[in-house]
């Protein structure tokens, strides 16, 4: 029986002993063994969401909100103008008209001259555009229109109408000079008898010669400021009642009293 009993309590010693080891302390480690971590259980805490009121968008704090800064601060803070911002107006800039250049005449300079301001167009306008091959002439016997053949350059000018030997009636020559100036003429060559109609800057009529003789060479003056010079049959000037203060209308002059 004491066999027995000390065989139990032996084989019950053995099966007690780990734990009694785990108690004590801990056992012996091995050569190249590490001691078990005990890991402690992770616990996830809940995540509680806060319930969002619904705010009326007129009771939502305004950030950055003039109104509801600190006077006080305002007062500490510089202050800086603004310029108030006014609606985007659109700007339209007027481009000025176009203006006819003064170009020279012929080969020849012209002299620069500025619009007559006191110029006033045709009233009823009804003789028709301005053309080279067209010259009107108003006064108080009312209105003409000649055809004309322009003369522009000192060459031509100095041609003229020699050995023409006949024109017709409603046809003439217009002598066209850079600038008023003074001009003075003869009828060399010349196998017809013409009225010499004699104008300023401004195509304003300054003297009327009648009928100058067909080869004088007596010379005609014409004034000191004359610049345009018209050549019609001899007599059909006094005929028609050209006298001078008579205008002349052509595209050739720029500071016309009677304009186009």
């Amino acid at each position: 029986m004491g066999k027995c009993f000390v065989s139990v309590s032996f084989a019950a010693a053995l099966l007690a002993w780990p734990v009694w080891g785990q108690e004590d302390g801990p056992a012996s480690e091995g050569p190249g063994e590490s001691p078990p971590v005990a890991q402690a259980p992770v616990v996830q805490a809940p995540v509680v969401q806060a319930p969002v009121a619904d705010v009326p968008l007129a009771d939502a704090p305004v950030v950055n909100d003039p109104a509801s800064a600190d006077p006080a601060a305002d007062d500490l803070a510089p202050q800086v103008a603004q310029d108030p911002v006014d609606d985007p107006v659109e700007v339209v800039v007027e481009e000025p008209p176009a203006l006819d250049p003064i170009l020279p005449i012929g080969d020849e300079p012209v002299a620069v001259a500025d619009a007559d301001p006191d110029a006033a167009p045709d009233p009823d306008n009804s003789i028709g555009a301005c053309r080279d091959d067209t010259l009107y002439v108003r006064g108080d016997f009312g209105k003409a229109r000649f055809s004309v053949d322009v003369a522009k350059t000192a060459e031509d000018r100095a041609q003229g109408l020699m050995h023409v030997e006949k024109m017709p009636t409603s046809k003439g020559m217009l002598f066209v000079y850079p600038a008023p100036q003074p001009v003075a003429f003869w009828m060399k060559n010349t196998l017809i008898p013409l009225d010499m109609i004699f104008a300023d800057g401004r195509g304003v009529v300054v003297k009327v010669h009648d009928s100058a003789i067909p080869g004088d060479l007596t010379s005609i003056p014409g004034g000191d400021q004359v610049q345009f010079v018209l050549e019609i049959n001899g007599g059909l000037a006094g005929m028609m009642g050209i006298t001078e203060g008579a205008e002349l209308r052509h595209p050739t002059v720029r500071r016309a009293a009677w304009p186009c």
